[in-house]
């Protein structure tokens, strides 16, 4: 009798440990039941890492080509959006941009859209611990609510900007990090082209030391958070800054890139003659500063050190992962590495982001799931960044979400080579949108204009064959992914006040407000 006595107060103060663990669904879970999940997020990483070859010559990411080794390793995997906050709002809320309106930089997504729950609050109401370090969403102040969070560290950022004559406010409201303004009231771009700006400048900065730059703070958070005890299943977001401009790095990741191996990327003549106006106008855009580098003589200097930035984010995801492999949750942490877009390095006498061609939209993208099938094969199928969510929801078996634009990509991971009837899609602007299957690109612009380029045999996208009428089977194919009514521009931040300090927006004409920490 007293054996049965002590079974059940036993049997009682377990039951009483596990309702501890009750999250506010009256879910339970426990770090065994869920598995945890490490978001790396690399800003402006085109497809010039190892496993991917976009670089015709050698580029060094270990770290990233190791995770590639042990998980499913996406080669045509593409952006939703062509420019930072569109692809992140389309990553975070699982929806494209020809749904919510958010086409650019300049819109607040909490704002026009206070009900939209994005991937790290789902997973918070769902049961989970959530945190995160970095860029995650786009860093400017009111991208990135306080209810998605339970803890999160700000951006820092590399600046040799002149900022003497700015405020501790005006600097808040345009970097949202509170912490001290650097001042260069003297400075002078260390690539010696003024004419670039502050932005447009690279190289190591004087007298920094390897572990004050930006995107080290955000790694050592994720460090300390992975070294910590937790009771409930985790989602932990790092944001990597680099190789985002303006490319400052120490000095080390110079050295591995000497000029004379740079290989300039090959362009043809008259590449923009077969481009409808729209195009043309696109690779316009971010010309100037092309052709300012290119008149300086700088062509290989940009890209060295563009690749250096490269390779240090590189080291920082090693670290990330070295940490993770050393914590006690290593055997039960999906890992997923992606980047926001890519970035054009003179093709189409292009600098930046913001087209819809190869250059601006493939990316790294990388799933290693515990125990999955598919961990150390490449998956060839075309896929974009909003099939993300319904991903997570299914591998996590969360509370389905049925209002989201992307699909399940969990078969994938089982077996790359299953069925996926899908193809990528990349919006830049309100009705203009890329369609890229696997030998295929085609482009669909706001006015009706088009583009078709054949992929297999012109991989740098030379030639549009639009009108060949022996391919209007592949166009009528391809054009039927374009959304006969695109969603109308959402409303921009001038539309609304925000209080940085309260993170509320409060809607100028219709005096509706929304609380950022709800």
């Amino acid at each position: 009798m007293k054996k049965i006595f002590l079974n059940l107060i036993f049997l009682f103060l377990l039951g009483c440990y596990k309702l501890d663990l009750i999250n506010e669904n009256n879910s339970i879970f426990s770090t065994e039941a869920k598995p945890n999940v490490l978001l790396i997020s690399i800003d402006d990483l085109k497809d010039w890492v190892g496993y991917l070859d976009g670089y015709e010559g050698k580029v060094y990411t270990p770290n990233i080509d190791k995770l590639a080794s042990k998980g499913v390793a996406f080669t045509n995997a593409h952006t939703a959006a062509s420019v930072c906050c569109p692809s992140r709002n389309s990553f975070m809320l699982g929806k494209r941009g020809a749904t919510t309106g958010l086409y650019n930089n300049g819109q607040w997504w909490k704002a026009v859209y206070p009900n939209e729950v994005p991937i790290p609050q789902y997973f918070k109401q769902n049961g989970y611990y959530v945190a995160g370090a970095g860029k995650n969403f786009h860093h400017t102040p009111g991208n990135n609510p306080p209810c998605s969070w339970d803890e999160y560290q700000d951006q820092i950022f590399d600046d040799t900007w002149n900022f003497s004559n700015w405020s501790t406010e005006r600097y808040f409201l345009t970097y949202g990090y509170r912490g001290p303004i650097n001042k260069y009231p003297d400075w002078k771009p260390l690539n010696k082209i003024k004419s670039l700006g502050s932005e447009g400048d690279w190289g190591p900065i004087p007298n920094k030391n390897d572990e004050d730059y930006g995107d080290i703070h955000a790694v050592n958070f994720a460090k300390n958070f992975l070294k910590k005890e937790h009771l409930k299943p985790f989602f932990l977001a790092t944001g990597i800054y680099k190789p985002h401009l303006p490319w400052h790095v120490p000095q080390k990741y110079y050295n591995l890139y000497p000029l004379k191996e740079i290989i300039i990327p090959p362009k043809t003549v008259n590449d923009l003659d077969d481009l409808p106006p729209i195009g043309k106008k696109l690779a316009k855009k971010r010309s100037k500063d092309y052709f300012i580098i290119k008149n300086s003589g700088k062509i290989k200097n940009a890209i060295q050190a563009y690749l250096a930035c490269i390779t240090f984010a590189d080291d920082q995801v090693g670290k990330i992962l070295e940490s993770l492999e050393k914590s006690k949750y290593s055997k039960n942490t999906i890992v997923i590495l992606w980047s926001d877009h890519g970035w054009h390095l003179g093709s189409k006498n292009h600098w930046h982001k913001s087209t819809l061609w190869e250059e601006s939209t493939r990316i790294p993208f990388i799933i290693k799931a515990p125990n999955s099938e598919g961990n150390g094969k490449k998956c060839h199928k075309p896929i974009d960044m909003v099939n993300v969510f319904p991903t997570l929801i299914s591998l996590c078996t969360l509370n389905p979400k049925n209002d989201l634009d992307g699909y399940d990509m969990s078969s994938l991971l089982t077996n790359p080579k299953s069925n996926w009837n899908y193809p990528a899609i990349t919006e830049f602007g309100e009705g203009n949108m890329a369609v890229r299957t696997e030998n295929w690109r085609y482009i669909r612009y706001s006015d009706g204009s088009e583009e078709l380029y054949d992929l297999k045999n012109d991989p740098y996208e030379w030639k549009n064959i639009e009108n060949n009428k022996f391919l209007a089977a592949v166009k009528d194919r391809h054009s039927k992914w374009v959304p006969k009514k695109f969603a109308g521009t959402a409303p921009g931040k001038n539309t609304f006040y925000f209080d940085p300090y309260k993170y509320t927006f409060l809607n100028r004409t219709t005096k509706d407000f929304i609380d950022g920490y709800k």
